[in-house]
């Protein structure tokens, strides 16, 4: 039978050449002397080094954007685009703007003033499979609306359909 291995030397000169290499490794402390009469009695005050960056657009801002967007860059098939898909298009929006993403619920909520006023839309979606699900959805009006104005939502439901395709340069 073999007996216990005494390797505590080992382990003690591997040791003593880590230490020796860690104190070859710290560089000296060098202290400047200070005088008395130069110290301040109280701590500076710090400014900041950082330069406050370009202004960024407001969720009211992002909103009409994203409208123009849309219009410029979506072709309508047959009715409102769905919550799911706006937000496909307002990442795409930001990443060509190269805007800042803003939390949605502001955006959302001036896209809403925008397109529909008030009042939220839902519309009963048929989807490819044949299941109906009651989705919100936005619909996108032809030309500017005056924010005096208030739209009427939509009532009637809307079918099957793909979803709204991307117009793409040639």
């Amino acid at each position: 039978m073999l007996g216990a291995l005494d390797l505590s030397g080992i382990a003690n000169a591997l040791g003593a050449k880590v230490q020796a290499a860690a104190v070859e490794a710290t560089p000296e402390l060098v202290t400047e002397p200070t005088l008395a009469h130069q110290m301040p009695t109280t701590a500076p005050k710090r400014r900041s080094i950082l330069q406050p960056g370009p202004r960024q657009p407001s969720a009211k801002e992002h909103a009409e954007r994203l409208l123009d967007w849309v219009h410029t860059n979506v072709e309508l098939l047959d009715g409102p685009i769905t919550h799911a898909a706006i937000m496909e298009f307002y990442t795409e929006m930001l990443i060509e703007q190269d805007w800042t993403p803003r939390p949605w619920n502001p955006v959302a909520h001036q896209f809403r003033l925008l397109t529909t006023g008030k009042c939220k839309v839902y519309a009963w979606i048929t989807t490819t499979t044949g299941a109906v699900h009651r989705l919100r959805v936005y619909p996108i009006p032809d030309q500017e609306i005056d924010s005096a104005s208030t739209p009427q939502p939509m009532t009637e439901p809307v079918g099957s359909r793909t979803a709204p395709k991307l117009r793409r340069a040639a």
